[in-house]
């Protein structure tokens, strides 16, 4: 496979299961891509793909080649980059971000991008999808918690997070639902295991207008003199590890890094940060 059209047509079907989607992506036509996989095929003595109810599922010599293949690629392209980065050569910038972060933040983020480039910026919350959209490059970074997510993904510790009871104790409790933070696990119980939620809602501003009769829990960055209790989370930022070392990946780090840490630094001096995760 020493074409490097032929490798990105084999990668893109790695990726999207189907000759339709993968033409798509690449900007090419159906029978161009089934073209390089016939030519692949015969190539390599493998028939690469298989037909199934998915779509085209990988043989088991595709799944043991793609992992140096998408490295050797990402190489490639890293060495074709230009030595001086420009941002405002940048077209498009997609950024995923848990949803009390998108409020305190998002907008200096936004403000700060633009004063270094043109480019669209898309600013989303974080959801089931953003993994998938980050490993196939549809979104270029995001900030999450930081889990046991796979080698595909790195991962930039930021800070830990600690939480306090806020709102009237003597109301129902609210668990606010956070996509990948608190679908499973009840981070309040660390608190209070006795507490019971009776109200569940995943939108943030309702959640506030809810505290004068109920209360919830309320996240902070966690800082040695601050009263609320340490949680077993932390805040990363998260993008495909074979992107970390890109010019355009390294900036966005280099904007939005110390965003967050200004805020942190903001909450800790106050000792009364309120970005919830509940």
């Amino acid at each position: 496979m020493r074409d490097l059209n032929a490798l990105q047509v084999f990668l893109t079907l790695m990726q999207t299961h189907s000759t339709q989607r993968a033409a798509l992506k690449l900007g090419r036509s159906q029978s161009y891509v089934s073209k390089v996989l016939a030519q692949l095929r015969e190539d390599l003595d493998d028939p690469l793909f298989v037909r199934s109810v998915e779509g085209l599922s990988p043989t088991s010599y595709a799944l043991s080649i793609e992992p140096k293949l998408r490295d050797a690629f990402d190489q490639v392209n890293l060495a074709l980059n230009p030595e001086e980065f420009d941002p405002k050569q940048v077209d498009k910038v997609t950024l995923h971000i848990v949803e009390p972060y998108l409020i305190a933040i998002g907008k200096q983020i936004i403000e700060t991008l633009r004063q270094e480039t043109d480019a669209i910026i898309e600013m989303r919350i974080w959801s089931k999808l953003s993994e998938n959209l980050i490993e196939n490059e549809e979104v270029d970074l995001g900030l999450h918690i930081l889990t046991d997510r796979s080698q595909v993904f790195y991962q930039r510790k930021l800070h830990n997070g600690s939480g306090f009871l806020d709102g009237n104790r003597n109301g129902e409790y609210v668990k606010f639902l956070i996509s990948g933070v608190n679908d499973y696990t009840n981070h309040f119980q660390v608190l209070d295991d006795t507490i019971e939620p009776t109200l569940y809602v995943d939108n943030y501003a309702l959640m506030n207008q809810l505290m004068e009769t109920c209360y919830t829990l309320r996240y902070a960055p966690h800082h040695e003199d601050s009263q609320a209790t340490e949680l077993n989370l932390e805040v990363a930022m998260v993008l495909k590890s074979s992107r970390r070392n890109s010019p355009k990946m390294k900036w966005l780090q280099s904007v939005i890094e110390p965003i967050v840490n200004d805020l942190v630094g903001k909450w800790n001096a106050e000792n009364k940060g309120k970005v919830h995760l509940g």
